[in-house]
């Protein structure tokens, strides 16, 4: 619970979170709609939320889906 708690502290990952709320969506789709933030610090944050617990991913040829857990 605690690593949900600290994930969700950061506003750009509960941005995140709404985004994939209603729809599976790939990691560069996800960047994009951050245009300020790099790619890589998207990644990060979808990489925190994935070991919190509140995101799953599924690979699908080379794209990475990302939904709400």
């Amino acid at each position: 619970m605690d690593a949900a708690l600290k994930a969700l502290a950061e506003p750009r990952r509960r941005e995140i979170l709404r985004l994939v709320w209603s729809q599976e969506l790939p990691a560069t789709d996800i960047a994009d709609r951050f245009g300020e933030v790099t790619r890589s610090a998207i990644s990060q944050h979808l990489t925190v939320l994935k070991a919190a617990g509140l995101v799953t991913e599924r690979r699908s040829g080379r794209h990475r889906l990302y939904s709400l857990r």
